[in-house]
């Protein structure tokens, strides 16, 4: 398992009620951990109370110790680790917390317990996460850790840890901490496993050392010391309980061990757990909460400590075989960290060629032979070893014949808002393994039933036929997809776009074709409707009134369908959705409504489930839910994926363009006699990679710089094409990166010059750059190279004043911009350019 990126801490602590998946370590090849191997992460940055209103982390607090599969001491790392559980209050101390985790490891972790030295935590006899048959646990031996622990402002930072024995006493005023224990509260944990005569396992209240009297809570019965019992006299299998005030017991029921007099704690304190030397204790499910709550009984049942096995053989894997390759996918199987696939042209999985570490429960194999059976097995592995391997599936990749469809197996985001379109392309029958594409390169299928999948059928042509004009009222076949939408705030956006033939369902008096989708709690099914000319968003609007286009014809063979939505609240039923309607694109329909209720999260759906006669040729499908989705059928012209199919309306001038401009696009906002304007602006065109930030950007004499009558002017000016970081300098030190565009491949830019008053020879130049924003041709990482055009303005189109200004280049990378330049040699003699493009060569 991969460990999550340090930004997203706050996943790591589960509140009451919920056991919430939490992160995970790297291991090596050999499913050992590998320290080295985990990448440096980047600053923590704590939001002070004040402006984040989070003063501490509230109660209950309940840790399962995540869902960790490897048990390594990558895991431990993590797990001690703001990128686990980062604290939620800000460093009140002149000394900057540097680990800012809110399980802070006090003993036996870093080496001579100094932060700043290399991690030798012992993670298989000290203080690790252990599998308890697969669950994750913590192991404590001879070792110690702190709960919300913040950094004092009397941390002495002469110590090699300030964090650690450096409560100062009686003295130290209401404690540190994020935990608010000023009233009566309650801490329980499983014990899974323990030994150890003679050694003590301890709690301490704002006391991060092992002499009791070190807290402001002092010593004593009423001390800082809540829990002190022999390690050995844990009970395996049985939770603890410690009431604070209150009775503290081994196990339920049993007669108390002590009995707390005194709430012991303040609203800022944090908590130490320890096992000495000589003791071990492995515990779970670790519950911190008021006792005016009562969580106990929704925990999990304590069990005995049980060591991991290797992982049980998963089920065949499932294949879905195209010309020279083969998609394979598989059920994930517990306790497994990785899996190990085989493949093979005979049934002897001992001959096999074996492909390692893999995360992830799919993979394509590629360069195969046509025509030749494979077989494949797949075996989970973690840290105990590889577990059995499967039975065997099969697969037989083939040519593709004559015209037969291509199947798409990747998909690239789009070149100018970024889509990445999830892709049906017809190739397939919906239902197999590989029909549908998803994240780029996830070969996947809608989900149909064995007595579903027989009304739907593909050409070799890549038309997907559905056709139940022989059923009956029963006869109810869809597909289902899950996972379409991601979770996430409102407003969300939602866009398909089907090209879709009804013209022979119109001459039965048959419906042509639904696609239904599912938004959290709401529900969209929109129908095409040839029996009655119409299309329909059915029970969309209030009181569950049909929202209809009607006069649609359908006659005249394929039409590209496209269908936006917005939801701005699904969970009120109210007219919270907008949807959009295109056909060919032109606009015939918007409505406002609040979708029929019952919707299952994230789902799309096609197909028919009215029960009535239904006939459609679909050529292909494609969809998304990213933000940029929420644009009209004119600005997705270009966007969406080549190769499956006709696109019609939607088709790319040119599909080797990176980026076309002509100054009059739409949304474009043009020059006033004041100057206004919205061309540097990202409501005019907006960065692929980031909708917030402009695809052109003034460097320099900006005012000098005016779009006007589809035609962009400049002199004594520069701007940049794709610059993802306006207003910082490039220089020759920069790492590639915060471009736009793909210039890694040759590539031609190529613009007009349509008016021109320049008449000098010698002065008056203007020029093109590559990854440089700034006015010196050494200023970027491709040094002097990255000026890939000079020329005085009056000779710039091949020797003219005015004409076709054409650059051929191979300089660039896969992140780069683009910068435009008249010097100031054509100040008040501007240059006007039109029709600028950058295609592939």
């Amino acid at each position: 398992m991969k460990p999550l990126p340090w930004a997203k801490s706050a996943l790591a602590l589960c509140v009451m009620g919920t056991l919430t998946a939490c992160g995970g370590g790297g291991s090596s090849s050999s499913g050992e951990g590998d320290i080295a191997e985990l990448p440096a992460p980047p600053p923590v940055v704590v939001v002070p109370p004040e402006e984040s209103g989070i003063i501490n982390t509230a109660l209950p607090v309940l840790e399962n110790f995540g869902e960790y599969t490897n048990f390594d001491q990558s895991d431990v790392i993590d797990f001690f680790s703001p990128n686990y559980k980062a604290l939620a209050t800000a460093d009140s101390s002149e000394y900057v917390d540097e680990r800012p985790s809110f399980y802070y490891p006090t003993c036996c972790f870093f080496d001579q317990d100094n932060p700043d030295s290399e991690i030798t935590v012992d993670h298989e006899t000290r203080l690790g996460i252990v599998s308890d048959n697969g669950d994750p646990s913590l192991l404590i031996s001879n070792a110690r850790f702190t709960i919300g622990q913040t950094k004092s402002d009397m941390a002495d930072a002469s110590k090699n840890d300030p964090k650690k024995d450096s409560t100062p006493g009686t003295d130290g005023g209401s404690g540190w901490g994020e935990l608010d224990l000023s009233e009566p509260y309650r801490i329980s944990f499983c014990v899974s496993s323990a030994s150890g005569s003679g050694s003590m396992t301890q709690i301490y209240v704002n006391n991060n050392t092992t002499g009791e009297a070190n807290s402001i809570h002092g010593g004593g019965g009423a001390g800082s010391r809540i829990f002190n019992v022999e390690t050995g006299s844990l009970v395996p299998g049985k939770r603890v309980e410690i009431n604070v005030p209150g009775d503290v017991t081994l196990e339920p029921g049993a007669t108390p061990v002590d009995i707390k007099s005194q709430v012991v704690g303040t609203e800022n304190s944090f908590l130490h757990f320890r096992v000495s030397s000589g003791g071990t204790a492995i515990i779970d499910d670790l519950l911190i909460e008021k006792q005016s709550d009562n969580g106990q009984a929704t925990l999990p049942v304590c069990t005995k400590f049980k060591s991991a096995e290797e992982p049980v053989a998963p089920n065949a894997p499932t294949t879905f075989a195209t010309d020279a390759q083969m998609a394979v996918s598989w059920n994930s199987v517990l306790g497994a960290a990785t899996y190990d696939l085989a493949y093979g042209t005979s049934d002897d999985v001992s001959g096999a060629i074996i492909v390692n570490d893999l995360t992830d429960t799919s993979t394509t194999l590629t360069e195969l032979e046509n025509g030749t059976t494979y077989y494949v097995w797949v075996r989970g592995v973690n840290n105990i070893g590889a577990g059995a391997w499967s039975e065997f599936a099969t697969g037989t990749p083939e040519a593709p014949l004559g015209d037969s469809c291509s199947p798409t197996t990747t998909v690239n985001p789009s070149v100018s808002h970024g889509i990445l379109w999830s892709v049906y392309d017809g190739c397939t029958h919906p239902g197999e393994l590989g029909a549908v594409v998803i994240n780029g390169s996830e070969q996947t299928n809608f989900e149909f039933s064995d007595e579903e999948k027989p009304w739907f059928t593909v050409s070799d042509e890549g038309v997907m036929t559905m056709d139940t004009l022989a059923g009956d009222s029963n006869t109810k076949p869809v597909g289902d997809l899950s996972g379409v939408v991601a979770d996430g705030t409102y407003p969300k956006h939602f866009t398909w776009i089907a090209r879709i033939d009804n013209a022979y369902a119109e001459t039965q008096g048959a419906r042509g074709f639904e696609v239904e989708t599912h938004i959290d709690e709401r529900r969209i099914k929109a129908i095409l409707r040839p029996d009655s000319g119409k299309v329909q968003l059915e029970k969309f609007l209030a009181a569950e009134e049909t929202a209809e286009v009607s006069d649609v014809v359908y006659s005249d063979g394929y039409h590209v369908y496209q269908f936006s939505f917005t939801v701005n609240d699904p969970t009120a039923e109210a007219d919270n959705i907008t949807a959009v309607i295109y056909r060919d694109g032109n606009e015939i329909g918007s409505f406002t409504g609040p979708g029929r209720s019952g919707g299952s999260a994230s789902l799309l759906r096609v197909g028919e489930g009215s029960g009535s006669a239904f006939h459609a040729n679909l050529d292909w499908l494609v969809w998304s839910d990213d933000m940029a989705a929420d644009v009209t059928a004119e600005a997705l012209k270009g966007e969406l994926p080549g190769g499956i199919g006709e696109l019609g309306f939607y088709a790319a001038a040119d599909i080797s363009a990176v980026i076309e401009e002509n100054f009059e696009g739409a949304g474009l906002v043009e020059d006033s006699e004041s100057g206004a304007g919205n061309f540097f602006s990202a409501d005019y065109k907006a960065l692929s990679g980031d909708a917030t930030k402009p695809m052109y950007n003034a460097t320099g004499g900006g005012s000098r710089i005016s779009v006007a009558g589809g035609q962009l002017s400049l002199h004594d000016a520069r701007f940049t094409i794709g610059d993802a970081m306006h207003g910082t300098d490039t220089s020759a030190d920069d790492a590639a990166g915060r471009g736009d565009f793909d210039l890694s491949k040759p590539y031609k830019i190529s613009f007009d010059v349509v008016e021109n008053p320049n008449v000098s020879s010698e002065a008056g130049k203007c020029q093109v750059y590559v990854d440089n924003n700034t006015s010196g041709s050494g200023n970027s990482i491709h040094g002097a190279s990255s000026k890939i055009f000079e020329s005085v303005a009056s000779q710039m189109a091949a020797g003219s004043a005015t004409g076709t200004v054409t650059v051929e280049s191979d300089v660039g990378t896969a992140s780069s911009f683009i910068q435009l330049r008249c010097d100031s040699g054509t100040r008040d003699k501007p240059v006007v350019i039109d029709n600028f493009s950058i295609t592939y060569q």
